[in-house]
């Protein structure tokens, strides 16, 4: 089979009543459920002519999306049936050419199982993906008691795509007239057609309610970015000692620009190494006179903003100060707390540790402070 005996259609045109909300938008690692919908059932089809089916109120800002991925847009039906209509219209396919009809609530489909359940359609005239039941299957009663058990042999979850010979869905559709089906595959069968069930993958679930999400979510490989920060200040007699955005009373401060937190220095930087964007002294010039006597915290916000423009978000931090002097202890978890708080994370997700030199170098002779940041980013 080529790109240019298939043809796909992926129907993202429901309303996600029982999730909540817009499940299509729900990130995954990076990426909208949609998007990888859309992503997975093409992998095996690049170049196949593709169409997506949304709600009539989502077109103008679906296409501006997807029209530059090569992905044609249409609007949607009252019911799923009529939104498999317009898109297979909207491709006006020959009589021989293999339609993919794919869930956009289905995110993950492997390529392979693309591959098999086009060839069969092709072979056959109708297919679809279909997972055997694993678990015992129970008849219940109206009141919720069991029944009976039913015999799983023969079960299984019909997944998606589903695929057809345009032709068998052309003759299904004027046989049928007006009526409701489930699904392309109901049709078919309803009519006395063959549909071949194509062994697929367990693990291409539907998401329906929230709790899907973690189901799916284990099939894609997280992905993380971690950025390290390093700075250094020496002491400086009567100015005021600033760490982790908390002023410790009664301590010799540190000489800088800014207020000279030593260890919100080293966190910014770790932040904007970890998205790619510079260091702190790219944004915060110890030239620019708008930054003397600036807190640090201003740094820290800013570095999230750049960030989040980037599509990542802090995940978690781990903070080292490296000094003689102040004792951390007694101020370890207003710090812990404040840099949590700045970061917009719990406090359980931030670490904040302290060691000495054991009277060694700079350090050791009470010369100055440094301080050390490890920072993980994950997709927004």
């Amino acid at each position: 089979m080529t790109d240019h005996t298939v043809a796909i259609i992926v129907v993202a045109a429901g309303s996600s009543t029982r999730f909540g909300k817009d499940k299509l938008s729900v990130q995954i690692s990076g990426h909208s459920v949609l998007e990888r919908a859309v992503a997975s059932v093409r992998a095996a089809f690049p170049d196949a002519p593709a169409v997506l089916v949304v709600r009539a109120d989502q077109v103008d800002a679906a296409q501006n999306h997807w029209q530059p991925l090569g992905v044609r847009v249409v609007a949607g039906g009252a019911h799923r049936q009529d939104s498999v209509k317009r898109g297979f219209a909207a491709l006006e396919p020959a009589d021989d050419t293999v339609i993919l009809v794919h869930d956009a609530a289905r995110p993950f489909v492997p390529v392979a199982d693309v591959l098999r359940v086009a060839a069969a359609a092709a072979e056959s005239g109708a297919a679809l993906l279909a997972a055997p039941v694993v678990d015992t299957v129970k008849r219940l009663r109206s009141d919720g008691s069991v029944e009976t058990t039913v015999p799983r042999e023969r079960l299984a979850r019909a997944l998606t795509p589903q695929a057809f010979r345009a032709g068998v869905l052309r003759r299904a559709w004027e046989a049928v007239g007006e009526g409701i089906w489930s699904d392309e595959a109901a049709l078919v069968e309803r009519l006395g057609g063959t549909v071949m069930a194509v062994t697929g993958d367990p693990r291409n679930v539907k998401v329906t309610h929230p709790e899907d999400l973690e189901t799916v979510s284990g099939v894609f490989p997280s992905r993380v970015r971690v950025g390290q920060g390093v700075d250094v200040h020496p002491f400086a007699p009567g100015r005021p000692l600033w760490l982790c955005g908390v002023e410790l009373p009664g301590e010799t401060g540190l000489a800088g620009h800014s207020d000279a937190d030593v260890a919100l220095h080293a966190v910014t930087d770790a932040v904007l190494g970890a998205c790619g964007a510079g260091d702190i002294g790219e944004h915060f010039p110890p030239s620019d006179e708008r930054w003397r006597n600036a807190p640090s915290g201003v740094f820290v916000r800013r570095a999230l903003e750049l960030a989040a423009e980037r599509g990542w978000r802090v995940a978690g931090c781990d903070l080292t100060l490296v000094a003689e002097a102040p004792r951390i202890a007694p101020h370890r978890q207003a710090m812990r707390a404040r840099l949590a708080e700045l970061l917009g994370l719990p406090v359980e997700q931030v670490s904040l540790k302290a060691t000495t030199c054991e009277g060694m170098g700079f350090i050791g002779r009470g010369e100055g402070v440094v301080a050390l940041s490890v920072v993980t980013l994950e997709p927004a």
